[in-house]
């Protein structure tokens, strides 16, 4: 981990790490859109914040690569 970025990203941190909007985001952990997602979206949620790993979103970019390749 590097120590200039912060362990955990704020989902409007997350979503502009991704380019799509807040919005978008959120609904990508509704557990109605996860059950549809061949690779699910990775977060914690702290109470009511849910938050992200950057490191756990380039995996999770990588893996969608991955999946679409294959078809």
């Amino acid at each position: 981990m590097s120590q200039n970025q912060p362990l955990l990203l704020s989902l409007a941190d997350a979503a502009q790490l991704l380019s799509l909007t807040k919005q978008q985001l959120y609904e990508l952990t509704r557990s109605r859109s996860r059950a549809r997602q061949r690779v699910p979206l990775p977060y914690v949620r702290l109470g009511k914040r849910l938050c992200f790993r950057g490191e756990s979103l380039e995996r999770w970019v990588a893996e969608l690569e991955a999946s679409s390749e294959v078809r």
